[in-house]
């Protein structure tokens, strides 16, 4: 169809990475209507009958072109009653443990498109059951990811690391493994859960919009290490707020990541964790060269990765159009 949606959104509240609010303000911005809907919520409200039986009341009253879900945010049943009334779409934020299956997949099932961060499960989606699977890049919002022009001492280090450490799920092992080898090597500052079980005090244990921008301004190297770096074109949502909040940032190489960047223009890679004690050291002793890139890196997020670039890609594949990211690299 063309011209503005009428979205039914079910999305509950991210009150750490804030990115369900910025989703929604950006496909408004774009002139689509949307409704928010919390079903978690309304369940711990009224109880899972009540709450999709008002859910239900509310989309239909709503009329949506499009029912569109944020990761696991609404109810399995609910979206069975939905599916064959609405077009559907599922946005998943993170890349899957393999083999697929569970809840999660049975609502993909449900849905008439899945987006996701992690291209290189696109086929394994659709080896799964799911109708349709295409890659959607998360984005930054530059009314909360933008550089600071100063920061207290306290949140001053050589290396800053935010993500948690979880004991109870295997595939965050090896993460958190060499996260705390190179802070054996490194000044570096964790902000994150968990890290206590590894005998690592971290700084904080969230870090929200506010505390992102003071950890980008305050780190001189911004490590990236995603749980997943085999899968083509994963990176979680901390590449693009790394990127908005002006970080330098050494991230993990993934297949295809040139494809999206310019190694040492927007942001740097590792391919190993030699590889990466090798690059921290060269880049602290370089300030000039860690500052080009990381206004080179924000520039890039602000011309082709903020959150209305995400809508309007959102939009185009609903709508069975190519997406305009990423952007053709120069020769």
């Amino acid at each position: 169809m063309l011209g503005p949606m009428r979205i039914a959104f079910f999305a509950k509240s991210k009150r750490r990475t804030q990115t369900t609010r910025y989703i929604a303000a950006a496909l408004e911005r774009g002139r689509h209507e949307v409704l928010r809907l919390n079903e978690r919520k309304r369940r711990r409200l009224v109880g899972k009958a009540a709450a999709r039986a008002w859910t239900l009341r509310s989309v239909t009253s709503f009329r949506p072109d499009l029912v569109l879900i944020h990761a696991n945010d609404a109810s399995r049943a609910t979206l069975e009653a939905l599916a064959p009334r609405f077009r559907t779409a599922l946005f998943t934020p993170d890349c899957w443990t393999s083999p697929l299956g569970g809840e999660k997949l049975e609502l993909a099932r449900c849905v008439d498109l899945l987006l996701t961060v992690a291209k290189g499960q696109t086929s394994e989606f659709l080896d799964a059951g799911v109708r349709r699977a295409a890659y959607l890049a998360e984005a930054c919002d530059p009314s909360a990811h933008f550089p600071l022009e100063q920061v207290d001492e306290a949140w001053v280090c050589d290396v800053a690391f935010v993500g948690k450490h979880n004991a109870g799920v295997a595939h965050y092992a090896p993460r958190s493994e060499f996260v705390r080898a190179v802070c054996e090597r490194f000044e570096t500052k964790l902000y994150g859960s968990g890290w206590q079980g590894l005998g690592m005090a971290p700084q904080c244990e969230e870090v929200g919009p506010d505390d992102y921008r003071k950890v980008c301004r305050g780190a001189r190297i911004v490590l990236g290490r995603d749980w997943n770096d085999s899968c083509e074109w994963y990176f979680s949502n901390r590449t693009w707020f790394t990127l908005g909040c002006g970080g330098f940032l050494l991230s993990n190489y993934v297949p295809g990541l040139e494809e999206i960047f310019e190694n040492h223009r927007e942001l740097v890679w590792y391919r190993s964790a030699q590889d990466c004690f090798e690059l921290i050291e060269h880049y602290l002793a370089r300030p000039e060269e860690r500052r080009r890139i990381a206004e080179a890196g924000r520039a890039f997020a602000l011309a082709h990765r903020t959150y209305d670039h995400f809508a309007r890609d959102l939009i185009d594949l609903v709508e069975g159009k190519p997406p305009a990211f990423p952007p053709p690299r120069s020769a």
